[in-house]
């Protein structure tokens, strides 16, 4: 008898939306928290660091956290997601949301620079790298459990649905900053609206633990308790043969569209601000969100046409396309903030958001890479080990800042070196992809 969730009797498993909600309001809060670190990085460079450097040295310290942040991944990803496969994905969800709503609230009260001098971008960056292993965990775990509850033939479109929750927090990030800074006007977001901002990101965390009290596990997991299909060591199984050719296949996929994805979340607010020289903050922050905006319903379309295309196909076309793209997309976003164009700059910022899209199918693609016996930790720490190599993408920014044909092009201000990146990025996406297998249709029981 086949124990295939898709076989069920019911369309949806009992717990389905529960799953699929909690973690899509999950991995919103990652990426709210994420984004206030970027929409605010001009005030933060204030807050955090010393007068004495440059403008541009001081953006890429501040960074450098967020870089911190998405390098603590790896690591939650491996203990969490040892652990979920080990004992269950529910419970270790309720320990991950509810630390992240621990370390909002500890952002809101840090000392400054001002205060207590270096220190202050230390006690930063430790906080943004327990950040990192929570939120490495939450994805681990939550995408793994979202995932096994969706039927087989929506299984993209579930996971485009849960990853769009990334650039719609985002957004909320971006709106919630321009709405404070509106408020209370620039002086006072140095003194007490940094820190207010900071402090918001306690209300999804209490959304998200209300949802996740009333999941069940999840059933795939259940069915691998029943035929005791569970490894001891599940982390420590993914390097061993043939596992591990899965898991490096994965890790250059990852890798690549890490690099593509922060050259655009990470240099956007360089670009569009330009230490002063462009957009207001609160102008920057509406435009910024409407792009993102536009990347949650991307993320979902995305997901929906791999249930029809093909994971491994639609992103290998899509890959080609960044190549084509990724330097006349920072083109138009250079010139338009140069110019102070509003809707040329809308109209680039959307550009930039659309060189984000095969985000969307990775929830179902990464757990149709694993079986049930190390999916969380296969699935969370094949992704964020990508943030090994990717999340140090500002130096890599600096690096091709550095090439003198680069430098005369772009001057001081950083957009050509990112794009470069970006290209970079998607070439690498296409290779790992080209390597693996095409796993749209597989059960994920079948998965071996």
């Amino acid at each position: 008898m086949s124990h295939s969730v898709t076989q069920e009797p019911a369309r949806f498993p009992k717990g389905f939306y529960p799953a699929m909600y909690g973690q899509w309001i999950g991995f919103m809060l990652d990426s709210y928290d994420m984004a206030l670190v970027l929409v605010m990085a001009p005030i933060l460079t204030k807050i955090f660091t010393s007068s004495a450097g440059s403008p541009a040295w001081r953006y890429i310290v501040i960074l450098l956290t967020y870089s911190i942040t998405m390098a603590g991944r790896p690591l939650g990803s491996a203990i969490f997601g040892h652990y979920g496969d080990k004992i269950g994905r529910r419970k270790l969800l309720m320990i991950t949301i509810s630390g992240v709503g621990v370390c909002s609230l500890l952002a809101a009260f840090l000392p400054t620079y001002h205060s207590v001098g270096a220190l202050a971008w230390f006690l930063f960056a430790l906080l943004r790298l327990f950040m990192g292993i929570l939120f490495g965990g939450e994805y681990a775990v939550g995408h793994t459990f979202a995932i096994e509850f969706s039927p087989r033939d929506i299984r993209g479109r579930v996971g485009g649905f849960v990853q769009s929750g990334f650039p719609l927090g985002y957004v909320f990030g971006a709106v919630v900053f321009a709405l404070i800074s509106m408020v209370l006007g620039k002086d006072a977001m140095l003194t007490i609206g940094w820190r207010i901002t900071f402090a918001t990101g306690v209300v999804p965390v209490l959304a998200g633990l209300l949802i996740r009290f009333y999941t069940r596990e999840s059933p795939v997991f259940m069915v691998a308790i029943e035929k005791g299909d569970i490894e001891k060591a599940p982390f420590f199984s993914l390097f061993k043969r043939p596992a591990l050719w899965t898991f490096l296949q994965v890790f250059l996929v990852m890798c690549g569209l890490f690099l593509t994805d922060y050259s655009v979340y990470g240099f956007l607010p360089e670009i569009l601000t330009m230490h002063g020289k462009g957009f207001d903050t609160t102008t920057f922050a509406w435009i910024y969100g409407f792009a993102l905006f536009l990347a949650f319903l991307g993320y979902n379309f995305y997901g929906w046409i791999s249930d029809y295309l093909g994971r491994r196909r639609l992103t290998l076309v899509y890959s080609f396309v960044l190549v084509l793209v990724g330097i006349p997309t920072f083109f138009v976003l250079h010139h338009a903030v140069m110019a102070k164009n509003v809707p040329l700059a809308v109209a680039g910022t959307v550009m930039a958001a659309m060189c984000k899209l095969a985000w969307g199918m990775l929830p179902a693609y990464l757990s149709e890479r694993f079986p049930t016996k190390r999916r969380a930790v296969g699935l969370g720490f094949g992704y964020s080990s990508g943030a090994l190599i990717g999340a140090w993408f500002s130096i890599y920014v600096w690096w091709a800042h550095k090439i003198p044909f680069v430098k005369a092009i772009e001057g001081n201000d950083l957009w050509l070196s990112p794009a470069v990146i970006l290209v970079i990025g998607a070439m690498i996406t296409f290779i790992g992809m080209y390597l693996g297998p095409e796993t749209n249709g597989l059960a994920l029981d079948d998965v071996v």
